[in-house]
Order: C-alpha cells, then sequence, then structure tokens
C-alpha cells in the first residue's frame, strides 16, 4: 500500500480520522479551559464577596462610631429631662398639699355669707 498512490476515498478516510481525533481533542480542551475558568471565577467571586463584607463591616463601625458622642449627647439630655420632670412633679405635689390644706381650712371654717 505504500507504493500505491492515495485515492480519494483514502483521502477522505484519513481527514475523518483527522477530523474525529480534533473534534474530540478540541472537546477535551474545552472541558478542561471551562473547568480552569469556572474554578477561577469562584475564586474571584469568593474574593468579591469577602471585600463586600470587609467593606460592609466597616461601614457599620464608622456609623456606629459616629452615633456613639449622639448617643451620649442624648442621654444627657434626657437625664437632664428627667431630673427635670421629676423636681416638676415634687413641686406639683407641694401645691396640690397646700391646696388641699386651704380646701380643709374652707370646708372647716366656712366664710360668712
Amino acid at each position: 500500500m505504500a507504493d500505491q498512490p492515495l485515492t480519494r476515498a483514502d483521502l477522505l478516510e484519513i481527514l475523518a480520522g483527522f477530523r474525529k481525533e480534533l473534534t474530540q481533542d478540541l472537546r477535551e480542551l474545552e472541558a478542561r479551559l471551562e473547568a480552569r475558568l469556572e474554578a477561577r471565577f469562584e475564586a474571584r467571586l469568593q474574593a468579591v464577596k469577602d471585600e463586600l463584607i470587609e467593606v460592609a463591616r466597616d461601614n457599620q463601625t464608622e456609623l456606629l462610631n459616629a452615633f456613639f458622642p449622639y448617643q451620649e449627647g442624648t442621654n444627657r439630655r434626657l437625664h437632664q429631662l428627667e431630673s427635670s420632670d421629676s423636681t416638676l412633679t415634687e413641686r406639683m405635689a407641694i401645691l396640690e398639699r397646700r391646696l388641699q390644706q386651704i380646701e380643709k381650712k374652707l370646708l372647716l371654717e366656712p366664710p360668712a355669707a
């Protein structure tokens, strides 16, 4: 067969074999590339996710630190209001007792009509 020239059918058969091998090689290469790309994509996606979590935590810390002085001021004002309210309540109680004493005197000693 080595001495005989190749026929068109022989060439087509050889090309079909090459095509089959090449198609198989390309599929294998595609599968390997897909697996590598998927692994790199997953790794990058995880890195982005970790970065976002870190940024969110940093933002949360900054917000808490920003509101802490406000909270302290608000707590002081609230304490002052509570103290003021307590004083006002005491003064109202004193006035009520005095009014009650006045009413009692008026009932015991009614004014002459």
